[in-house]
Protein backbone atom coordinates (compact mmCIF):
# COMPACT_ATOMS: atom_id res chain seq x y z
CA UNK A 1 0.00 0.00 0.00
CA UNK A 2 2.82 2.38 0.97
CA UNK A 3 4.67 1.38 -2.19
CA UNK A 4 1.67 2.23 -4.36
CA UNK A 5 1.26 5.56 -2.57
CA UNK A 6 4.93 6.39 -3.12
CA UNK A 7 4.65 5.49 -6.82
CA UNK A 8 1.57 7.66 -7.28
CA UNK A 9 3.28 10.52 -5.45
CA UNK A 10 6.34 10.32 -7.71
CA UNK A 11 4.17 10.19 -10.83
CA UNK A 12 2.14 13.14 -9.59
CA UNK A 13 5.29 15.19 -8.93
CA UNK A 14 6.65 14.33 -12.38
CA UNK A 15 3.38 15.36 -14.03
CA UNK A 16 3.36 18.66 -12.14
CA UNK A 17 6.98 19.26 -13.15
CA UNK A 18 6.28 18.60 -16.83
CA UNK A 19 3.16 20.79 -16.67
CA UNK A 20 5.13 23.69 -15.14
CA UNK A 21 7.85 23.26 -17.77
CA UNK A 22 5.28 23.36 -20.60
CA UNK A 23 3.32 26.31 -19.20
CA UNK A 24 6.35 28.44 -18.31
CA UNK A 25 6.63 30.11 -21.78
CA UNK A 26 2.94 31.04 -21.64
CA UNK A 27 3.38 32.54 -18.17
CA UNK A 28 6.31 34.62 -19.46
CA UNK A 29 4.26 35.72 -22.48
CA UNK A 30 1.27 36.80 -20.38
CA UNK A 31 3.45 38.58 -17.83
CA UNK A 32 5.45 40.46 -20.48
CA UNK A 33 2.33 41.42 -22.45
CA UNK A 34 1.13 43.62 -19.55
CA UNK A 35 4.46 45.34 -18.82
CA UNK A 36 5.94 48.57 -20.13
CA UNK A 37 9.20 48.39 -22.04
CA UNK A 38 11.36 49.37 -19.05
CA UNK A 39 9.97 46.59 -16.85
CA UNK A 40 10.78 43.95 -19.47
CA UNK A 41 14.56 44.33 -19.11
CA UNK A 42 14.94 44.71 -15.33
CA UNK A 43 16.70 42.04 -13.25
CA UNK A 44 15.55 40.17 -11.29
CA UNK A 45 12.36 39.99 -13.35
CA UNK A 46 9.00 40.89 -11.88
CA UNK A 47 6.35 38.36 -12.79
CA UNK A 48 3.51 40.70 -11.85
CA UNK A 49 3.91 44.21 -13.28
CA UNK A 50 3.44 47.16 -10.93
CA UNK A 51 0.92 48.73 -13.31
CA UNK A 52 -1.16 46.61 -15.71
CA UNK A 53 -0.45 48.13 -19.11
CA UNK A 54 -3.50 47.51 -21.29
CA UNK A 55 -2.19 50.05 -23.79
CA UNK A 56 0.05 47.37 -25.33
CA UNK A 57 -3.00 45.62 -26.73
CA UNK A 58 -4.59 48.75 -28.17
CA UNK A 59 -1.24 49.76 -29.67
CA UNK A 60 -0.75 46.47 -31.50
CA UNK A 61 -4.40 46.26 -32.58
CA UNK A 62 -4.73 49.78 -33.97
CA UNK A 63 -1.12 50.93 -34.23
CA UNK A 64 1.25 51.27 -37.17
CA UNK A 65 1.64 47.50 -37.52
CA UNK A 66 -2.17 47.13 -37.83
CA UNK A 67 -2.57 43.73 -36.26
CA UNK A 68 -6.30 43.86 -36.99
CA UNK A 69 -5.78 43.46 -40.75
CA UNK A 70 -3.20 40.71 -40.25
CA UNK A 71 -5.59 38.94 -37.86
CA UNK A 72 -8.39 39.10 -40.44
CA UNK A 73 -6.12 37.68 -43.17
CA UNK A 74 -5.04 34.81 -40.94
CA UNK A 75 -8.65 34.00 -40.09
CA UNK A 76 -9.67 33.97 -43.77
CA UNK A 77 -6.76 31.78 -44.90
CA UNK A 78 -6.97 29.36 -41.96
CA UNK A 79 -10.74 28.85 -42.05
CA UNK A 80 -10.74 28.37 -45.83
CA UNK A 81 -7.87 25.87 -45.55
CA UNK A 82 -9.66 23.99 -42.78
CA UNK A 83 -12.88 23.85 -44.79
CA UNK A 84 -11.21 22.61 -47.98
CA UNK A 85 -9.07 20.05 -46.15
CA UNK A 86 -12.06 18.74 -44.21
CA UNK A 87 -14.31 18.34 -47.27
CA UNK A 88 -11.68 16.92 -49.63
CA UNK A 89 -10.09 14.89 -46.85
CA UNK A 90 -13.42 13.24 -46.01
CA UNK A 91 -14.04 12.35 -49.65
CA UNK A 92 -10.53 10.99 -50.15
CA UNK A 93 -10.45 9.12 -46.85
CA UNK A 94 -13.84 7.52 -47.49
CA UNK A 95 -12.68 6.30 -50.91
CA UNK A 96 -9.52 4.79 -49.45
CA UNK A 97 -11.32 3.29 -46.45
CA UNK A 98 -14.30 1.73 -48.22
CA UNK A 99 -12.92 0.71 -51.63
CA UNK A 100 -10.09 -1.63 -52.56
CA UNK A 101 -7.90 -0.76 -55.52
CA UNK A 102 -4.46 -1.62 -56.80
CA UNK A 103 -1.67 0.31 -55.15
CA UNK A 104 -3.76 1.26 -52.15
CA UNK A 105 -0.97 0.63 -49.63
CA UNK A 106 1.55 2.40 -51.83
CA UNK A 107 -0.80 5.36 -52.16
CA UNK A 108 -1.18 5.62 -48.38
CA UNK A 109 2.57 5.35 -47.92
CA UNK A 110 3.27 8.08 -50.48
CA UNK A 111 0.61 10.28 -48.92
CA UNK A 112 2.13 10.15 -45.46
CA UNK A 113 5.65 10.39 -46.90
CA UNK A 114 4.84 13.88 -48.23
CA UNK A 115 4.97 15.08 -44.62
CA UNK A 116 8.70 14.34 -44.61
CA UNK A 117 9.37 17.20 -47.02
CA UNK A 118 9.58 20.78 -45.88
CA UNK A 119 7.68 23.53 -47.66
CA UNK A 120 11.04 25.24 -48.23
CA UNK A 121 11.85 22.64 -50.90
CA UNK A 122 8.82 23.44 -53.06
CA UNK A 123 8.20 27.10 -52.32
CA UNK A 124 10.38 28.32 -55.24
CA UNK A 125 8.60 26.35 -58.01
CA UNK A 126 5.24 27.07 -56.37
CA UNK A 127 6.09 30.77 -56.46
CA UNK A 128 6.65 30.54 -60.23
CA UNK A 129 3.27 28.84 -60.68
CA UNK A 130 1.49 31.38 -58.49
CA UNK A 131 3.17 34.22 -60.38
CA UNK A 132 2.18 32.82 -63.79
CA UNK A 133 -1.43 32.47 -62.62
CA UNK A 134 -1.46 36.05 -61.37
CA UNK A 135 -2.28 35.03 -57.81
CA UNK A 136 0.45 36.89 -55.96
CA UNK A 137 -0.81 39.02 -53.07
CA UNK A 138 -4.10 37.12 -52.88
CA UNK A 139 -5.73 34.96 -50.26
CA UNK A 140 -6.26 32.25 -52.87
CA UNK A 141 -2.54 31.58 -53.29
CA UNK A 142 -2.09 31.10 -49.54
CA UNK A 143 -5.20 28.92 -49.24
CA UNK A 144 -4.12 26.65 -52.11
CA UNK A 145 -0.56 26.32 -50.82
CA UNK A 146 -1.59 25.53 -47.25
CA UNK A 147 -4.28 23.12 -48.41
CA UNK A 148 -1.77 21.26 -50.59
CA UNK A 149 0.50 20.66 -47.60
CA UNK A 150 -2.19 19.94 -45.00
CA UNK A 151 -4.48 17.74 -47.12
CA UNK A 152 -2.33 14.54 -47.21
CA UNK A 153 -2.07 14.39 -43.42
CA UNK A 154 -5.76 15.26 -43.05
CA UNK A 155 -6.73 12.44 -45.42
CA UNK A 156 -4.42 9.99 -43.67
CA UNK A 157 -5.89 10.83 -40.26
CA UNK A 158 -9.46 10.54 -41.48
CA UNK A 159 -8.77 7.21 -43.17
CA UNK A 160 -7.85 5.74 -39.80
CA UNK A 161 -11.04 7.06 -38.21
CA UNK A 162 -13.25 5.82 -41.06
CA UNK A 163 -11.60 2.38 -40.86
CA UNK A 164 -12.69 2.24 -37.24
CA UNK A 165 -16.36 2.74 -38.13
CA UNK A 166 -18.17 -0.46 -38.99
CA UNK A 167 -19.58 -0.66 -42.52
CA UNK A 168 -22.62 -2.41 -41.08
CA UNK A 169 -23.92 0.96 -39.90
CA UNK A 170 -23.98 2.28 -43.47
CA UNK A 171 -25.39 -0.98 -44.80
CA UNK A 172 -28.21 -0.85 -42.27
CA UNK A 173 -28.99 2.73 -43.28
CA UNK A 174 -29.03 1.82 -46.98
CA UNK A 175 -31.33 -1.13 -46.28
CA UNK A 176 -33.69 1.36 -44.64
CA UNK A 177 -33.78 3.38 -47.86
CA UNK A 178 -30.85 5.79 -47.58
CA UNK A 179 -28.54 6.35 -50.52
CA UNK A 180 -24.81 5.93 -49.96
CA UNK A 181 -24.37 9.69 -49.71
CA UNK A 182 -27.20 9.95 -47.18
CA UNK A 183 -25.72 7.09 -45.17
CA UNK A 184 -22.37 8.87 -45.09
CA UNK A 185 -23.94 12.19 -44.10
CA UNK A 186 -26.34 10.84 -41.48
CA UNK A 187 -24.37 7.90 -40.06
CA UNK A 188 -20.66 8.04 -40.81
CA UNK A 189 -20.04 11.76 -40.32
CA UNK A 190 -21.66 11.97 -36.82
CA UNK A 191 -19.87 8.81 -35.66
CA UNK A 192 -16.50 9.97 -37.04
CA UNK A 193 -16.99 13.54 -35.80
CA UNK A 194 -14.01 13.37 -33.39
CA UNK A 195 -11.66 12.48 -36.24
CA UNK A 196 -13.14 15.08 -38.59
CA UNK A 197 -12.81 17.81 -35.98
CA UNK A 198 -9.28 16.74 -35.08
CA UNK A 199 -8.12 16.79 -38.68
CA UNK A 200 -9.83 20.14 -39.22
CA UNK A 201 -8.04 21.58 -36.20
CA UNK A 202 -4.73 20.22 -37.55
CA UNK A 203 -5.18 21.97 -40.91
CA UNK A 204 -6.31 25.19 -39.22
CA UNK A 205 -3.20 25.30 -37.03
CA UNK A 206 -0.92 24.55 -39.99
CA UNK A 207 -2.35 27.47 -41.96
CA UNK A 208 -2.43 29.73 -38.90
CA UNK A 209 1.29 29.16 -38.25
CA UNK A 210 2.36 29.47 -41.88
CA UNK A 211 5.30 31.79 -42.44
CA UNK A 212 7.01 30.45 -45.56
CA UNK A 213 4.17 30.85 -48.05
CA UNK A 214 2.96 34.23 -46.84
CA UNK A 215 6.52 35.51 -46.82
CA UNK A 216 7.04 34.40 -50.41
CA UNK A 217 3.64 34.96 -52.01
CA UNK A 218 2.78 38.38 -50.55
CA UNK A 219 4.48 41.75 -50.80
CA UNK A 220 1.67 44.16 -49.90
CA UNK A 221 1.33 45.21 -46.28
CA UNK A 222 -2.44 44.72 -46.32
CA UNK A 223 -2.01 41.04 -47.30
CA UNK A 224 0.33 39.96 -44.51
CA UNK A 225 -0.81 37.54 -41.82
CA UNK A 226 -0.10 37.42 -38.10
CA UNK A 227 3.15 35.48 -38.49
CA UNK A 228 4.62 38.32 -40.56
CA UNK A 229 3.07 41.08 -38.44
CA UNK A 230 4.72 39.74 -35.28
CA UNK A 231 8.18 40.22 -36.81
CA UNK A 232 7.55 43.95 -37.26
CA UNK A 233 7.98 44.65 -33.56
CA UNK A 234 11.70 44.00 -33.94
CA UNK A 235 13.55 47.27 -34.50
CA UNK A 236 17.06 47.85 -35.78
CA UNK A 237 18.50 48.24 -32.28
CA UNK A 238 15.73 47.10 -29.95
CA UNK A 239 12.92 44.57 -29.85
CA UNK A 240 9.64 45.70 -28.32
CA UNK A 241 9.06 42.53 -26.33
CA UNK A 242 6.02 43.86 -24.47
CA UNK A 243 4.18 44.58 -27.72
CA UNK A 244 5.45 41.39 -29.31
CA UNK A 245 4.06 39.35 -26.42
CA UNK A 246 0.77 41.28 -26.48
CA UNK A 247 0.41 40.55 -30.19
CA UNK A 248 1.39 36.91 -29.59
CA UNK A 249 -1.22 36.58 -26.87
CA UNK A 250 -3.88 37.90 -29.25
CA UNK A 251 -2.71 35.49 -31.94
CA UNK A 252 -3.16 32.37 -29.78
CA UNK A 253 -6.71 33.24 -28.70
CA UNK A 254 -8.49 31.86 -31.84
CA UNK A 255 -6.58 28.57 -31.69
CA UNK A 256 -7.30 28.28 -27.97
CA UNK A 257 -11.03 28.94 -28.46
CA UNK A 258 -11.21 26.55 -31.42
CA UNK A 259 -9.47 23.83 -29.41
CA UNK A 260 -11.91 24.26 -26.52
CA UNK A 261 -14.82 24.03 -28.95
CA UNK A 262 -13.42 20.92 -30.63
CA UNK A 263 -12.49 19.33 -27.31
CA UNK A 264 -16.12 19.43 -26.18
CA UNK A 265 -17.22 17.50 -29.25
CA UNK A 266 -14.27 15.14 -29.01
CA UNK A 267 -15.27 14.04 -25.51
CA UNK A 268 -18.90 13.82 -26.59
CA UNK A 269 -18.03 11.81 -29.67
CA UNK A 270 -15.92 9.25 -27.85
CA UNK A 271 -19.01 7.83 -26.16
CA UNK A 272 -21.10 7.66 -29.33
CA UNK A 273 -21.06 5.46 -32.37
CA UNK A 274 -20.38 2.17 -30.63
CA UNK A 275 -21.62 -0.85 -32.54
CA UNK A 276 -21.94 -4.44 -31.37
CA UNK A 277 -21.18 -6.97 -34.10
Amino acid sequence: MNKNLATRTIVFILIIGVLIFMLFPFVVMISTAFKNLNEVSIWPPKWIPEVINWKNFSDVWKGTVDLKTAFKNSIIVSLATMGLCTIMGCLGAYSVSRYNFKGKKAFMFLMIMTQMFSAVILVAPMFQIVKLLGLLDTHISLIIANTAFALPMTTWLLTGYFDGVSESLEEAAMIDGCSRLQAVRKILVPVAAPGILTSGLFSFIMAWNDLIFVQRFTTKVEMRTLTIALVNYRGAFETYWNKTMAASLISVIPVFILFLFVQKYLVKGLSSGAVKE
